[in-house]
Parts: C-alpha cells; structure tokens; sequence
C-alpha cells in the first residue's frame, strides 16, 4: 500500500485528490496539512511514501522552500506539485528544488493518477501542456536580462 500526505491550504482541493487517491486500490491518504509547518509534522509522523503539495501555502516562506526542506529530511520521498501557477518559471523551479512532478490545478482531474504512478515509478511528471512549455522555454535560451541599445 502507498501512503500520501496531501497538502494543500483549500480543504476543497485535499478532499477532491483525497477521494481520486483513496480510487485506487494500492493508494492511501495517510495524513493531510493545509501549511508548511504542518506537512512536516505530518510526514514525520505519518511516514508515507509520497507528498502532493502546492506552491502557495498560508502561513509559508513559500512551496519552494518546503520542498528544500522535505527533500533534506526526507531525501527518499516522492514530491508531487499541484499548484495554480500555469508558468514554465514554477515547475522549473520545484523540480529542481527537489519535486518529482509538476501538474496545474487547470489540468483535467485524468492527469492526477498518471502523475502520481509515473513519480512513484522514479520518472519526472510533467503535463504535455506544461512540458511544451519547459522545452520551448529550453530550446529558445534565457531571455536577456537588460534591454538592448542600438
């Protein structure tokens, strides 16, 4: 059975991905936090296998932050973003940060269950829609950080 600790600061968000998990016959919720400083004291305790949780949390130096953080202490556990932001920027950063996966609260709820069996399987996440967008931003190289005079 895999255990997942969901947070998130909308108890609406926990309960839709609580009931998508609990679907599946292999997953568990096995703890939720609406903050930062909660989800550690959830995964300390609840020791699961996996975190879904989004960037911005109330109360929270930021998601990026805590993932730095879940990732020192718990270098072995599996992060999965779900976040409102839709920008390339984000989920550039929270995988380097540590997370394993990267998915939009846009995206239809079919890709919450594909993302978090293809983290659990050691891959990196992305949606097609965010993927694109991560290797345009690639391919066309860092934008110029001043303006350019003629």
């Amino acid at each position: 059975m895999t255990r997942i600790v969901i947070v998130d600061d909308h108890p609406l968000v926990r309960n839709l991905l609580r009931a998508m998990v609990e679907s599946e016959k292999d997953l568990r919720v096995c703890g939720e936090a609406e903050d930062g400083y909660h989800a550690l004291d959830v995964i300390k305790s609840a020791k699961p296998d996996m975190a879904i949780l989004d960037l911005s949390l109330k109360g929270s130096n930021g998601g990026l932050d805590l993932i730095k953080e879940i990732q020192l202490r718990y270098p072995k556990l599996f992060l999965l973003v779900v976040s409102v932001h839709d920008e390339s920027l984000f989920a550039k950063g929270a995988i380097r940060a540590g997370a394993r996966g990267y998915i939009t609260k846009q995206e239809t709820t079919k890709e919450i269950l594909p993302a978090i069996r293809q983290v659990l399987s050691g891959e990196i996440y992305l949606s097609a829609k965010m993927a694109g967008k991560v290797d345009a931003k690639m391919a066309v190289g860092p934008e110029p950080r001043g303006k350019w005079s003629i």
